[in-house]
């Protein structure tokens, strides 16, 4: 359990240290999903805007074990619209709450698609960089119906937390980058006068 604990926090760390890019985000589901003996490990961003009408979330970042596909590679994983195909998991996400399920007792349109990517049963908890819900990130067991322990919920419950805190640092970073630029270009102007 320590070991855990210990890739949960060298995962936050890579994140916080060398920021929230495509290769970062994969070591450090790697670190993860390996300590925790998964199969898939991913991050889901909901779209900040509605696209007619319909609330989507796409696979951002992953970590998958050789021989089954991403999220990130299939077209079925993407643009999902969690509350067509899972409505009490979405509401229970914007909630703050986890979802915790064995893919048999899934929502039927949901069941269908973990089926189809051989997924026995997922643990999902919400990222929330900010007041508003930004996303989730989960864990898929693809080799066993996995009743997950009340440690491994304590672990995802960190691992979102840190996740949530390297999000919103790099959304800090960014503003703090817009703002330099912004005064740049006013300095620039005002000496141009």
């Amino acid at each position: 359990m320590i070991e855990l604990f210990t890739k949960i926090s060298d995962a936050t760390k890579l994140l916080l240290e060398k920021g929230f890019t495509p290769l970062h985000a994969s070591s450090a589901l790697s670190m993860v999903g390996s300590a925790l003996k998964v199969d898939r490990v991913y991050i889901y961003e909901n779209q900040p805007y509605p696209i007619r009408g319909r609330m989507l979330t796409d696979a951002r970042y992953a970590w998958t074990v050789p021989g089954l596909t991403s999220p990130l590679e299939s077209s079925t994983l993407q643009s999902l619209c969690l509350r067509e195909l899972a409505p009490q998991w979405s509401e229970l996400l914007s909630q703050g709450h986890l979802v915790n399920c064995l893919a048999k007792d899934a929502p039927p349109r949901m069941k269908f698609l973990l089926d189809d990517h051989k997924t026995r049963s997922l643990m999902l908890a919400p990222l929330r960089p900010s007041k508003e819900w930004w996303g989730f990130v989960g864990f898929d067991d693809c080799q066993q119906g996995r009743v997950w322990s009340a440690e491994e919920v304590i672990l995802l419950k960190s691992l979102a937390s840190g996740l949530s805190s390297a999000l919103r640092h790099r959304q800090m970073r960014s503003s703090l980058s817009q703002t330099r630029s912004q005064l740049r270009e006013m300095m620039a102007l005002s000496v141009n006068r």
